[in-house]
């Protein structure tokens, strides 16, 4: 496909969200719609605008006067990293006025990292600052620049440019038009391959080969020079068009693999898995492996860093290399690219390995997903986990009952909310909620009462979202980072309608939440009017103008600089944000209010 081509995809996608813009009274500026384009297809990864997508997306543009270089923020739960995108409608756009864009970035990096942020508006200051604060020590420097335009910009020349701040740039990616229309066929499931090249290896025929009837593949050793001329070649287009996995920044396998690229490239072969190349065909031509309709499906990251490299060393070394194809005498394109997709999801899910996944076969989760079965109810234990249930009441991922269960019942909703993995690789956590005789049928009944708030209360998110006169600027902002604090805090209405602690209890001192047992038994279930999920939204307004009124107090005595800051560890919820709202709901204007929302957690035992 010509740039030409390319060019008129990109305004044909431009007109389609300036349309939908139109239907929701809001009009847009090619630009304005090229910002939810990147967003959209890059960052969201959603084929087509729905009322949802169009208030995330919006919620992530920053654009504007004082915006500091930055068109949008965006926080990718799934790295997690900040993607920050700067975008320029045009074809008139070179090094110099990128390396331009990404300096001014860089320069509000530098001022947000020391709270220089006066110049800045009011939503960089919320969005970006939020990002950041989300990001842990153990993710700490995740940040990638998006830079976005119609035209194809020279990322040598643009490096060079950016010489004097080389010590402090994020890492960067360059999307031109053949890039960004990629990413949109990817999305809308038209991926493209690499028509055809090849990669040197190491030695005349030196490969193990392996078939049964349906597949073929062989082991080489690639030689690093020609996977970096394919990198050079294909980065932008269909090289990792089929890899299900974006480039993850990790600072510690960054730079591992940097080291060992900087002083002992004859280990990387020992040091490093390698890739995995899906194709339409192969074949093996003296010291070159030739390929047709190919992507690499596992090892952009390593692909990404070898091809990057900026250091002195720049000796030949080799890589292993998987490559596979299914064979297809009838030549059915689809069938081959479904096969391909098939290796994609296999081999990207097979790394890295998270906590969660090492306890996938425990037999307490195991029984845990057994028993949730027994009441239609599908826990997934590891990922690709199909539940045998063809329709289940619920279905719910096990890290995300591990955050309900550790902000409700054990409250503590900072590291529930900052460090999901922790809730399954520190082990006095994981026993917390997993180790735990879920035998008894009041445990269970409470247990899917839990799940099923779960549901209501994101059907009611979703229902914010989708009316933005619901909850006013604060709230909103409020809202959306707080739904594990609010968990929490149904925990603490859970204690009191039940009487199992009073008000005055907590007053005296809120850890007695941490160190009071929990009585389980049937709730949501329990409650029978027809009101349950107006109550439950009564109760949401309730708590939001609260946590608003503390998150003000501190933010303007400078005890914190975000929200997320508010929300961020367990100790600020126990010892600030607990009693301010006790001290409110307790009294005799608020208390009545408040029991009467409560109602729907009363129990029965």
């Amino acid at each position: 496909m010509s740039n030409e081509a390319h060019i008129k995809q990109i305004a044909d996608e431009v007109n389609l969200i300036r349309r939908f813009a139109e239907s929701k009274d809001v009009e847009l500026t090619n630009d304005q719609a090229f910002n939810i384009l990147i967003l959209q297809f890059y960052c969201f990864r959603k084929p087509h605008l729905t009322d949802d997508l169009w208030f995330d997306i919006r919620k992530c543009i920053v654009d504007g006067s004082r915006d500091g270089g930055i068109d949008y923020v965006f926080f990718d739960e799934e790295e997690p990293k900040v993607l920050l995108g700067q975008n320029k409608y045009s074809g008139n756009v070179d090094a110099g006025i990128c390396a331009n864009e990404i300096g001014k970035l860089i320069n509000t990096l530098d001022h947000f990292s020391v709270q220089a942020t006066g110049s800045y508006n009011d939503k960089v200051r919320k969005e970006l600052q939020e990002s950041l604060d989300r990001l842990t020590d153990e993710t700490s420097g995740n940040v990638e620049i998006i830079f976005s335009s119609l035209e194809d910009v020279d990322g040598k020349l643009l490096l060079q440019k950016l010489k004097s701040v080389e010590h402090k740039t994020p890492s960067i990616v360059l999307l031109g038009p053949a890039a960004i229309v990629s990413y949109i066929d990817r999305v809308q499931s038209e991926s493209r391959l690499v028509d055809y090249d090849s990669l040197d290896i190491d030695d005349k025929d030196n490969y193990l080969f392996y078939e049964n009837e349906s597949m073929e593949g062989m082991f080489v050793n690639v030689t690093s020079t020609s996977l970096i001329r394919l990198f050079n070649k294909y980065r932008n287009d269909s090289l990792f068009s089929l890899n299900i996995r974006k480039f993850i920044r990790s600072k510690n396998v960054d730079e591992g693999i940097t080291e060992t690229l900087n002083k002992s490239r004859e280990d990387f072969w020992f040091l490093n898995n390698g890739l995995t190349i899906a194709c339409e065909d192969f074949s093996v031509d003296g010291k070159k492996v030739k390929m047709s309709g190919f992507s690499i499906v596992n090892g952009g990251q390593t692909t990404t860093l070898i091809g990057n490299y900026k250091g002195s060393n720049h000796d030949d070394f080799l890589i292993p290399c998987k490559i596979i194809r299914i064979k297809d005498e009838e030549g059915d394109q689809e069938k081959s690219l479904r096969f391909i997709n098939r290796i994609a999801e296999a081999t990207n899910s097979q790394k890295p390995i998270q906590p969660k996944d090492l306890k996938s076969n425990a037999p307490e989760m195991i029984r845990l997903k057994r028993q949730f079965a027994d009441r239609n109810v599908a826990l997934i234990i590891k990922r690709g986990d199909k539940s045998a249930l063809t329709s289940p009441r619920y279905r719910i991922n096990n890290d995300d009952f591990a955050q309900l269960m550790f902000s409700f019942v054990f409250q503590r909703p900072g590291t529930a909310r900052i460090n999901k993995r922790s809730l399954f690789s520190n082990n006095s956590s994981y026993n917390l909620i997993f180790k735990q005789n879920y035998n008894e049928e009041k445990k269970m009944d409470f247990l899917v009462d839990l799940i099923n708030l779960n549901n209501r209360f994101d059907l009611i998110s979703k229902a914010f979202k989708g009316n933005s006169k619901t909850l006013n600027k604060d709230e909103s902002n409020i809202f959306f980072n707080s739904k594990l604090t609010m968990f929490a805090l149904f925990g603490v209405a859970y204690r009191v309608v039940n009487n199992d602690l009073s008000f005055e209890d907590i007053k005296s001192d809120s850890r007695v939440l941490n160190t009071n047992q929990i009585e389980y038994g049937k709730f949501l279930s329990n409650y029978l009017d027809d009101d349950l999920d107006e109550k439950l939204e009564s109760l949401i307004k309730m708590y939001l103008p609260l946590l608003d009124s503390e998150y003000q107090k501190q933010y303007k005595a400078g005890d914190i600089t975000s929200v997320s800051n508010l929300f961020k560890t367990d100790k600020k919820y126990q010892e600030e944000i607990v009693p301010a709202l006790v001290s409110t709901l307790s009294g005799n204007y608020r208390n009545p209010e408040f029991l009467d929302y409560g109602k729907i957690f009363l129990r029965i035992c």
